[in-house]
């Protein structure tokens, strides 16, 4: 079949079915690029775990800390008391982790953590020593994140963290034998955390790397002022608690609303009309290898040309090609998982690109590679449209095959700018891969792009799978690319290869459902069935792909969305 043939059919879908606009967009540039998931890079070998965990341990303030978290929580296990269920807040939310690295960091440097009934911040943890189940804290969370939330958010921490770890080389985990082999040791490696707000992935990684320097960039001062509060209080030795007054747990209820309040006032300066002004300097911590920039992304990144790894966790909409421009022009590896993709609209408004540049105007042109500006315009209406298909965080449609159309979407747009940086910065290879597990996030994609031969050792994150292997090819994600090739199959194969495929964007038993109503309506003797109004779009599609698999007519009566019916003829 030629590929003007192909797209007449693409035009049409599966089973002669109009696309939708975002789907035509979508079949026209499979026909010339293919995504590929490569599967998310492993967690380090148990040597390189134990290293990284007894380094932490090594340091005193950290040890102590640990062992108060054990204590706290083996007496609160003990517990069952109903004074014990008025005094813990979400149980749930302060389980001890079981899995690496969480397991070895303080309840400081989590997501998740706790307070004594002495303290008047919702952000600011206890350093108090437990001693008798009467000296136990409030539990509750560091952050205004509580339950799955917070346990998401570790799951996405953890994922980043992993392909960090992946691209270090194997000396930075070696231990120093001397005080000499400080100078033996090659030039320290620059990790940046950009938009990376209170410091949840910065600090535990300055934690678990402290022969590598973490700078934590953000464009809002109370953002950074809320992580140099968390690290100070990780850096205080827990000291011996005092009796505790009775009212002091009113008092903490009280306290935590209205820190929520303030935390609701912090979320809506994003959308201020108020432009922040930045210091724009590296400021140091309580913690010697993390710093502080108070600054947007391109201002660090014109003053600090001289960092290895570029980070960036769910920075929204133009944020995230900020951060991967940064990191191509200096040549540093980059690890990004985008968020907010509808907001590469040329219409919509962006918040970030208000604050950091004082205007609202887009900074950035898309698309952005030259593979797709010869598919689709650039700053053209087919983009926008693209954009705000794959902006999707349907947490049922996971692993399914419904709506695989719209994540596939998503991946081309994450295939513009790798693509982009492989063109433009000269990246030897360019990776798109997914979170572990996909459920920490409905935006779950993360980037990655690094080159061979770096000069402070970094190493390509799947070196020992491509060792292993009797190529140099990556290795690829079967499951995370089934979305792609649903696609595909609905948008591009010819209708001779899509008999007895199931339905991209329904389920087995709504297929069979009506399938068997129109085969017992073809075997009958009337001429002409109505369906009933109210089935919605999604089912009315259906009931025209399956018509037309049997060979029967079909059309729509109605003019408004409620009052459409799909008739069915013979």
């Amino acid at each position: 079949m030629t590929e003007e043939a192909r797209k007449d059919v693409a035009r049409m879908g599966l089973k002669g079915v109009t696309l939708k606009k975002f789907e035509e967009i979508v079949a026209d540039i499979l026909l010339h690029c293919t995504p590929v998931y490569s599967p998310l890079p492993g967690l380090p070998d148990a040597w390189t775990r134990h290293r990284i965990s007894s380094c932490i341990l090594e340091n005193p303030v950290f040890r102590a800390k640990h062992e108060n978290d054990r204590r706290i929580f083996n007496n609160l296990c003990s517990r069952d008391d109903c004074d014990n269920k008025d005094r813990v807040v979400g149980k749930h939310d302060i389980e001890m982790p079981s899995e690496w690295p969480f397991d070895s960091l303080p309840f400081d440097a989590r997501v998740i953590s706790y307070t004594n009934g002495s303290s008047t911040r919702n952000n600011q943890t206890s350093t108090n020593v437990v001693e008798s189940a009467s000296d136990l804290p409030i539990m509750k969370a560091t952050t205004t994140l509580h339950g799955m939330r917070a346990v998401r958010k570790e799951w996405q921490l953890k994922s980043l963290m992993q392909c960090v770890l992946s691209m270090l080389p194997p000396s930075i985990f070696e231990p120093l034998l001397s005080i000499e082999d400080e100078g033996c040791v090659q030039e320290k490696l620059r990790i940046v955390d950009f938009a990376g707000g209170t410091g949840h992935l910065s600090i535990p990684l300055a934690i678990m790397l402290p022969r590598v320097d973490v700078i934590l960039v953000d464009l809002k001062r109370s953002s950074l002022d809320r992580a140099r509060e968390k690290i100070e209080s990780l850096m205080k030795m827990p000291t011996p608690t005092m009796n505790k007054d009775p009212s002091d747990d009113n008092r903490i209820k009280e306290q935590v609303i209205i820190n929520r309040d303030a935390e609701m006032k912090s979320k809506d300066e994003r959308y201020s009309d108020t432009v922040t002004v930045h210091d724009n300097v590296l400021e140091p911590t309580a913690i010697p290898n993390l710093y502080l920039y108070h600054g947007s992304i391109s201002s660090f990144a014109k003053d600090h040309t001289d960092f290895d790894i570029g980070l960036g966790l769910h920075a929204c909409g133009e944020a995230t090609d900020l951060i991967l421009r940064a990191s191509g022009t200096v040549g540093a590896n980059f690890i990004v998982s985008p968020c907010c993709v509808g907001k590469l609209n040329q219409t919509r408004r962006d918040p970030y690109i208000y604050h950091a540049t004082a205007r609202n105007e887009p900074t950035i042109t898309y698309p952005q590679s030259s593979t797709f500006c010869k598919i689709i315009p650039q700053s053209g209406a087919q983009f926008d449209v693209l954009a705000k298909a794959a902006d999707y965080s349907d947490w049922q449609d996971m692993r399914t095959c419904r709506n695989a159309n719209r994540r596939t979407a998503k991946a081309l747009v994450e295939m513009d700018r790798l693509l982009y940086m492989k063109e433009t910065h000269g990246y030897d290879q360019v990776v798109l891969t997914k979170m572990d597990p996909w459920e920490a996030s409905p935006k779950n994609d993360i980037l990655m792009g690094w080159n061979h031969g770096h000069k402070k050792g970094l190493v390509s994150p799947y070196w020992k799978d491509v060792r292993a292997s009797s190529n140099d090819a990556l290795p690829t994600c079967n499951e995370c690319n089934n979305d792609i090739k649903t696609s595909m199959d609905q948008l591009l194969c010819p209708p001779d290869e899509k008999n007895n495929r199931v339905h991209a964007d329904w389920n087995m038993g709504d297929c069979n459902k009506v399938k068997q109503t129109l085969l017992k309506f073809a075997k009958g003797s009337g001429r002409i069935m109505r369906f009933p109004p109210g089935e919605g779009k999604h089912m009315r599609k259906l009931v025209h792909s399956i018509a037309e698999e049997l060979n029967l007519r079909h059309w729509s009566e109605g003019k408004k969305n409620a009052e459409k019916i799909v008739v069915v003829g013979k």
